[in-house]
């Protein structure tokens, strides 16, 4: 990026660009005295909404969260500048999928703990009508979907019970969510130390939401899941899983709605959002999803 060395002042060297993300931001990894650092760069436009999410990662700050901590902001011609402390690791993603075959029990076990963290440490919105939020998104959700002229498998159970169980929402405790909490958005280091990247402090609403990334470990690790769900829980409470099939059903109409318009998009849209379905069964008919029914899902050399 051309000018960059001017938007942040001080001694940071660019390390390298960083690619992953869909914010429409540019991200580059610096470094500083040996340190490592997140910069974010992005339209001058936005520079009132990035301010105030920084100004919230400062409340945090001295929280027991290994988060990206706030460290310098600023503007230069026609862009906003973000510094934030680095989290290191690798993402879990990563290394589930270097070896599919391994039992994750214990590693989603440490990932359930920090999130539980995060949502005991931060103080929530009060004003926030997360019923109201949640209503809308269905009904945005689900019209869209019909708009699509599309039917997918299990879309029709799913659509109904999303109708019928809209109650399950009202007064839900609220916290302030990650927003997208998912296996790429945390890490491991060489130690095991998890790390929650991506969080701004921004959402608040029912703390069961942010398991709706879940979804995307399920399709290679089963036992991650069970890890991540006890490490936060102990002993999941009995009104936990139709709340989760209620949010697996509205993430998998979200993931279609939010599709490019080309057809190799939308077929691929498809096939995610019928396997996010099918946890709960073959017509999405299960009250207690199929990865829970496993026998030994704990595995005594989990990792």
């Amino acid at each position: 990026m051309t000018g960059l060395s001017d938007l942040s002042p001080g001694s940071y060297t660019i390390v390298g660009k960083i690619r992953e993300g869909c914010s429409g931001d540019e991200k580059y990894k610096l470094e500083k005295d040996g340190k490592f650092f997140l910069l974010r760069v992005g339209c001058k436009a936005k520079a009132s909404e990035k301010k105030k999410a920084f100004d919230r990662l400062k409340s945090y700050a001295d929280k027991d969260l290994n988060i990206n901590k706030p460290v310098e902001f600023g503007t230069a011609d026609d862009k906003f500048y973000s510094i934030v402390s680095w989290v290191d690791g690798t993402p879990i993603m990563d290394i589930i999928k270097k070896d599919v075959s391994k039992n994750y029990y214990r590693l989603g076990m440490k990932v359930g703990i920090e999130l539980k963290k995060l949502h005991s440490v931060c103080q929530a919105d009060t004003n926030t009508d997360w019923s109201e939020i949640v209503k809308k998104k269905a009904s945005l959700f689900l019209e869209n979907y019909r708009r699509m002229n599309i039917e997918i498998a299990r879309g029709r159970s799913a659509e109904r019970y999303i109708e019928e169980n809209i109650r399950l929402i009202s007064d839900r405790p609220q916290t302030v969510l990650h927003g997208d909490f998912h296996w790429n958005n945390c890490v491991a280091d060489e130690t095991g130390n998890i790390g929650i990247i991506d969080f701004s402090g921004n959402d608040t609403g029912d703390p069961w939401y942010d398991f709706g990334g879940l979804l995307w470990a399920l399709e290679y690790s089963d036992s991650f899941a069970n890890g991540q769900i006890d490490g936060y829980f102990g002993v999941p409470p009995s009104g936990f899983w139709s709340v989760f099939k209620f949010y697996t059903a509205l993430y998998a109409f979200e993931h279609l709605t939010y599709n490019n318009g080309t057809s190799e998009d939308i077929k691929n849209r498809i096939s995610n959002a019928e396997r996010m379905l099918k946890v709960f069964g073959d017509d999405f008919e299960l009250k207690l999803p199929l990865f829970r029914k496993t026998n030994d899902f704990t595995g005594e050399n989990g990792n």
